[in-house]
């Protein structure tokens, strides 16, 4: 698909609160109108665009992959293309992953965790994992110098929190619009009241200090008293379930929760969705909260002009003819988009990868501080 502007046809664009027969307009990889019937098919003195009939087709903005184990550390590059493939054949267009830095290492040293990525087929952002202990002035001024806007703190006692420096990291937070992430290792071997008090702990000290973040999800954490600007909540399973459930009774409300799509599991018995609906819901979670919490809205997350042309084609039915097939979904196993477009290129189509290794883009220009979820 060599040609600058192309025109999608006949789809049907999914969004977080609905989905509009409308008709998708792109040029140089960027989304430039969306309408229905109202796009000229040839334009005066300029070459015919190039037509993608989607009739029967729903599309989606592309999923934010949140990988647990760091794909940049792979050093096989055989094993690192399958890998990002497995992706987007499962409707990834954007890849968050994780540097692990060590006290030795120097700029270029952990720069060197990145190299694999240089091959990448998608766009990717980095977030930074530093233990707790390394929470201070100096450490955050030297990420966010460095243009990181993702800090992973990882706590594994209580009275870790207390010996941050929150009155002075709290500025520079605030200051370069840092989002930070809670993890509590399963190695910490803390028991369930304790992991959920540690939870409390810190969403209490971020709320006071001001600093946004980004916590596991917990089933006794009460969803319905979360800070929306400050708390974001990344659900798995049946957690989710119960945080789609409450969107589905109200459909406007804001709900700071995010999701990887192979972690979403929803359980038909209840009735709550219909199909579309369900799909309206994935696309919030999945593609809009998750690219608001990594910073990567509005480039990331939405088909809306001005945004990466980043699309998923999925047949209508498909979809339809897997919704009915049990009463409990694992996304990742029933959504398989037909086709897998990134910035206007395809990725996955008619049942083959294109050949776009390194046409990923690393993405550290990003704002997590900017939109509500």
């Amino acid at each position: 698909m060599g040609q600058e502007e192309v025109v999608i046809r006949g789809g049907n664009v999914v969004t977080s609160y609905g989905i509009i027969e409308a008709d998708v307009w792109i040029s140089r990889g960027i989304i430039r109108r969306i309408a229905k019937d109202s796009l000229p098919k040839a334009v005066m003195g300029k070459a015919r665009p190039y037509e993608i009939d989607a009739s029967g087709m729903y599309l989606l903005p592309g999923f934010v992959a949140m990988p647990e184990r760091p794909h940049g550390r792979t050093r096989r590059l055989p094993e690192y293309l399958d890998a990002i493939r497995l992706l987007i054949r499962q409707g990834y267009t954007c890849l968050v992953d994780t540097l692990q830095p060590e006290a030795w290492m120097d700029h270029s040293q952990v720069r060197y965790q990145t190299a694999m990525h240089f091959n990448n087929l998608i766009d990717y952002t980095l977030l930074v994992e530093l233990p707790a202990s390394w929470l201070n002035g100096k450490t955050v001024r030297r990420w966010c110098g460095e243009g990181y806007r993702l800090l992973r703190v990882v706590v594994h006692r209580p009275e870790e929190l207390f010996r941050i420096d929150w009155e002075t990291i709290s500025p520079l937070l605030t200051s370069y619009k840092v989002m930070l992430q809670l993890r509590v290792p399963k190695e910490a071997k803390l028991h369930h009241e304790e992991r959920l008090r540690l939870h409390r702990q810190w969403l209490s000290l971020c709320r006071h200090w001001k600093i946004r973040t980004w916590v596991e999800g917990d089933p006794a954490l009460d969803l319905k008293d979360c800070d929306p600007y400050y708390h974001v909540f990344r659900l798995r399973g049946e957690q989710c379930e119960r945080a789609l459930r409450q969107l589905v009774g109200h459909w406007f409300r804001s709900l700071p929760v995010v999701a990887a799509l192979d972690e979403v599991q929803v359980d038909l018995r209840h009735k709550d969705y219909d199909p579309e609906s369900l799909l309206c819901l994935l696309v919030r979670v999945a593609s809009t909260n998750a690219a608001k919490a990594a910073g990567l809205y509005p480039r990331k997350g939405r088909i809306m002009p001005g945004a990466d042309a980043d699309i998923l084609f999925l047949k209508k039915e498909h979809w339809l003819t897997n919704f009915a097939l049990s009463t409990i979904l694992n996304l990742s196993e029933f959504f398989l988009p037909t086709s897998v477009m990134s910035n206007g290129k395809w990725l996955y189509r008619n049942q083959c990868y294109a050949s776009t290794i390194g046409m990923g883009r690393c993405l550290l220009d990003i704002k997590p501080y900017n939109y509500v979820i």
